[in-house]
């Protein structure tokens, strides 16, 4: 009889263990719900439809550098006080500065896309052909 209350003990503690772990994991699950869906309201209101466009595509394309975009815009808004709407210019900084891209410009003639470096160094290599 001693054995079978202290089993009894036993598998009710497990129990209330198990009951309490589940209690602790629905109530993060819908924690993490409600946070995301107030991630959700904030960009909403601070992404242009452009930027929010553009997100979405990204997401899709590079989920990694998209997250990490959101992340850096949540936190220009909730602990920086940003309050001004980002366009999809503003978010593809954000993506060029996280690639370690520097600013490029290039030139489009006769249908094909150049480097402005490429297309100057062409133009100086021309010249000089000429001049000789």
């Amino acid at each position: 009889m001693d054995d079978e209350t202290e089993l009894a003990m036993i598998r009710r503690k497990k129990m209330a263990a198990l009951i309490k772990r589940e209690k602790a994991t629905k109530a993060s699950n819908e924690r993490k719900v409600k946070v995301k869906a107030e991630h959700s309201k904030i960009l909403a209101r601070f992404l242009a439809p452009d930027a929010a466009q553009y997100l979405e595509g990204l997401k899709k394309s590079e989920p990694a550098i998209a997250e990490r975009v959101k992340e850096i815009i949540l936190n220009l808004i909730i602990n920086r006080g940003f309050r001004q709407v980002l366009k999809q210019l503003d978010l593809r900084y954000i993506v060029r500065q996280l690639k370690g891209e520097g600013p490029r410009i290039r030139i489009q003639r006769g249908g094909e896309m150049t480097d402005f470096s490429e297309y100057v160094r062409d133009a100086t290599k021309n010249g000089s052909d000429a001049s000789d």
